[in-house]
């Protein structure tokens, strides 16, 4: 043991040490009180305890006492003494500090503190070392040794893991705190979504979240002229941002469709508020349409949505690609609107969550294997709400990587 303290005296402590952080309600005010007792319990003049930045591009002193303070300081991880502990895993003894070719005397330099000797340990942790625990300077003049190491090792223990015990429990707060946000904007998310019509209405249309909540999302709504307005999208990215965006999209989009606007003039109107207040780089692809409920026609514009597909028995599959870019990449753009006649016919949208997803083999399944999906639907299945479920059915069957979205319109169901 270190002169003039005993074993006795040295295990007591370290029992002391670790009672006193195991017992803290605030670990920053118990790690101040710490390295002040670390210090009189090595004897030295001067301590300071060194943490890794988050980013890990740093060891900062976040506590230090003794005549020059080193809070603040910053140490790049392999630089110096510390960052040989840190780099080796390894308790640095320098009998030394003149000798030692790592020691970088530029703060004695500045302050006027010498330093004579120093103990420099990593905090180790599962995950490795968090930081390092140092001490300069024997108050009696003489160098540190091996039993003023094994010591210091041995206080740096629950040093460590009380630190390591903290930013778990700090995580899991975190944790906690992320999961009930998006719950909550899952709970908004299907508030938006329209409830399930019964008896003859012609849309139907699920959505299934690749993670908790959505970046695609769908909407249908009665008109006062009789028409039914609908709505398709999938916000760019994923996430709670990506979430909170759809919730504004998709309100966008149903405000500016009960106005009586043409398909394409809807989506102008909802394209130019978006693009005066999107951040760079954000951008929604949707499609805004109306079912004609006295002419079985459905009137549309897209803004890079994926193709609008056709299915009529005897005919096959037809496609309409979009003919403009997505919702809030560039303002003042005229959107195109299309038409098409749905007697004995349906229209088939869906999000690119479907055309992503990947067979066992890793192949993506693409528009011609989606086009493929719907041939068979409709040649085994009698109705519409059969054959969108064995659509979806098929698609959860494979590997989906992001948010899916499908939504059916049948003529047959008016």
């Amino acid at each position: 043991m270190p002169a003039g303290l005993s074993a006795s005296a040295a295990l007591t402590a370290i029992a002391e040490l670790a009672q006193d952080l195991a017992c803290s309600a605030n670990l920053d005010a118990s790690l101040s009180a710490v390295v002040q007792k670390i210090a009189d319990t090595m004897r030295a003049e001067a301590a300071s305890l060194f943490l890794l930045s988050a980013d890990g591009t740093a060891l900062v002193c976040r506590f230090s006492v003794g005549p020059v303070q080193f809070v603040g300081q910053r140490v790049v991880p392999g630089q110096g003494v510390i960052g040989r502990a840190m780099q080796t895993g390894v308790c640095q003894l320098v009998a030394d500090a003149s000798a030692d070719r790592d020691f970088d005397n530029s703060i004695d330099a500045k302050s006027g503190f010498q330093t004579r000797s120093l103990l420099c340990t990593p905090l180790a942790s599962a995950h490795g070392a968090i930081g390092a625990l140092e001490v300069l300077n024997k108050r009696d003049g003489a160098a540190f040794g091996p039993a003023d190491a094994l010591l210091l090792r041995a206080l740096a223990a629950p040093v460590a893991l009380a630190i390591s015990n903290a930013r778990l429990a700090a995580e899991a707060v975190e944790h906690e705190r992320v999961r009930r946000e998006l719950l909550m904007a899952r709970r908004m998310q299907r508030s938006l979504l329209p409830a399930r019509r019964r008896g003859r209405f012609p849309i139907l249309a699920l959505n299934r979240p690749a993670r908790e909540v959505s970046g695609d999302f769908y909407d249908y709504f009665d008109l006062a002229d009789g028409n039914i307005g609908f709505t398709i999208g999938d916000v760019a990215g994923k996430g709670l941002d990506a979430a909170l965006l759809m919730v504004r999209v998709a309100s966008l989009l149903r405000w500016a469709g009960k106005e009586g606007l043409t398909p394409a003039r809807w989506l102008t109107r909802v394209n130019d508020e978006l693009c005066s207040s999107l951040p760079s780089g954000q951008f929604v692809c949707a499609l805004a349409g109306y079912y004609q409920t006295a002419t079985h026609h459905v009137a549309w514009a897209s803004a890079g949505f994926l193709p609008v597909v056709r299915y009529q028995a005897g005919v096959g599959v037809q496609c309409w690609p979009a003919e403009n870019p997505p919702l809030g990449i560039l303002a003042g753009v005229d959107y195109v609107g299309q038409e098409v006649d749905l007697t004995d016919a349906e229209l088939y949208l869906f999000s690119d969550g479907a055309t992503d997803a990947r067979r066992a083999d890793r192949s993506m399944l693409g528009l011609d294997g989606m086009l493929a999906l719907i041939g068979t639907a409709a040649a085994t299945a009698s109705r519409p709400q059969a054959r969108l479920r064995q659509i979806a059915d098929t698609l959860r069957r494979l590997q989906l990587g992001d948010d899916t979205t499908l939504m059916l319109i049948s003529g047959a169901l008016a």
